[in-house]
């Protein structure tokens, strides 16, 4: 390597030149995102293709990153109604910048000084609007799958060692969730080495919330089995279907089995800031435990979760372990990040939700809640009334599920339409499957998005479904 290659690499000038040109780019491209397709799909060949030659080249970083930001998929288009991912508020990509500057750890104090104050500031303050009591706190991980794998481990940790205190017990033990829970819980019991066979699946009602009618007789049956059920999963909401469980009736039973509660609130938990749709969370006080996405409904980019604790030092006794090159006390101290999480070396990815804490406070987020839970509930009666359509639920959150039926064959048509929307780039919605059909789903995240848009999306897909409705087969 030659010296002066190294220097460039921390070029203040160069720094300063770029970074001003990339955030007036980064602006005309937020401001005119409309202008542009929502997603300029290529086949997974053709990116491999592009970028594998592209590699070849040494070139300017600004060159690069317009390269980047012209060829992916857009968030802030007010047509992206796809994936429960957020439109980053323009603070925090700010905050981004200043996060990767610093590249502070979360594990040590000395290095996560601010870090692990600011996530014990925000836990609390969300703990507190939870209504969670005054021994609870938390942390954040790096999404909602890691920070589900975290609670679940300590509700375990916690039947083990306060509970049960029988080893031979951690053969049995057991999880219920819902049908339509999130797949991250399957996955952390999987990873823990609890079998298939001991995640209960409770089945949906009509509305596709958990049926808490079987959930005793389900306890029942798994316990009489030898299974020791040691948590129980609510969804708030689900993914699917973004409808929240009964969350009141299941903690009430948990809390009368002395089985641990855990909400999933990965996507609805900041549904709490919102006087109008805070109903929807009535019971999460009760839960031992909660997980929030800060990527999803709180504005910031990807990706940061809270894990919030009715007891916070649940977690320590959960990853205790010695570790003497890291802490002088082997013992539960908030400010070492290490002690209660998997992650070390964690990013200070809290900085991002904090900022806009400190610059709008708890009103960004009732606003936001509000314009995307009140246009869903929008898009539900365009759809209702719309004779080409039909709805497969009334809308909890921002989520819907809704299906063309002017065919023979929705399944197969629906299908086709989501494909050709994806490829010609003019929207970008997803699916899902419901009771074994195909339904197209959104999910609204932008505050630019509107009711025209709306209107927009179903005019398009009825262009595209009526000469489908004559095909066999696609």
């Amino acid at each position: 390597m030659k010296p002066d290659t190294l220097s460039l690499a921390f070029d203040t000038n160069a720094f300063e030149e770029t970074g001003t040109a990339l955030i007036k780019f980064l602006t005309g491209t937020f401001a005119n995102a409309d202008q542009r397709a929502v997603i300029p799909y290529k086949t997974p060949e053709e990116q491999y293709r592009y970028w594998k030659d592209d590699f070849r080249n040494q070139g300017d970083p600004l060159n690069l990153f317009k390269d980047v930001v012209d060829k992916s998929i857009l968030y802030h288009h007010p047509h992206y109604m796809g994936h429960q991912t957020a439109v980053p508020a323009l603070p925090t990509v700010l905050a981004s910048l200043v996060v990767d500057f610093l590249s502070n750890g979360m594990g040590v104090y000395e290095v996560g000084m601010v870090g692990n104050t600011m996530e014990r500031v925000i836990c609390e303050h969300l703990c507190q609007k939870l209504g969670m009591g005054t021994d609870a706190g938390g942390f954040v991980t790096s999404g909602g799958t890691l920070a589900t794998l975290t609670v679940i481990l300590t509700a375990r940790a916690h039947y083990m060692h306060h509970l049960s205190k029988k080893p031979s017990d951690k053969d049995k033990l057991a999880i219920i969730t819902s049908e339509q829970s999130h797949y991250c819980i399957e996955r952390a019991a999987l990873t823990m080495g609890i079998s298939p066979d001991r995640v209960i699946k409770i089945p949906v009602d009509e509305h596709f919330r958990m049926r808490t009618d079987v959930l005793e007789d389900s306890y029942r049956v798994a316990t009489e089995a030898g299974k020791k059920v040691f948590c129980i999963v609510a969804s708030a909401p689900s993914t699917s279907t973004g409808t929240y469980d009964d969350l009141e009736t299941i903690g009430r039973f948990c809390r009368a089995e002395g089985v641990w509660f855990h909400a999933d609130g990965a996507h609805g938990a900041p549904a709490i800031f919102s006087e109008k749709y805070k109903y929807l969370l009535k019971g999460i006080e009760l839960a031992d435990s909660i997980v929030m996405d800060f990527h999803k409904m709180m504005l910031t980019p990807g990706i940061s979760t809270a894990v919030l604790l009715r007891n916070r030092a649940d977690a320590f006794e959960t990853f205790r372990q010695e570790a003497e090159y890291l802490w002088e006390k082997q013992d539960f101290e908030w400010q070492h990040g290490g002690k209660s999480t998997f992650e070390c070396t964690k990013s200070m990815s809290i900085l991002k939700v904090y900022t806009l804490f400190k610059q709008f406070g708890d009103r960004i987020f009732e606003e936001f809640i509000d314009y995307q839970y009140d246009l869903t509930r929008e898009f539900a009666r365009l759809v209702k009334v719309n004779p080409h359509f039909e709805v497969a639920h009334e809308p909890d959150s921002n989520i819907l599920c809704f299906r063309y039926t002017n065919c023979e064959n929705p399944n197969e048509v629906n299908a086709e339409i989501r494909k050709r929307l994806t490829v010609e780039g003019s929207f970008y919605i997803v699916q899902t499957s419901l009771g074994g059909n195909f339904y197209l789903r959104v999910t609204l995240l932008n505050p630019k998005t509107t009711a025209i848009h709306i209107e927009k999306l179903l005019e398009t897909i009825v262009e595209i479904a009526e000469p489908c409705t004559h095909m066999k087969k696609f």
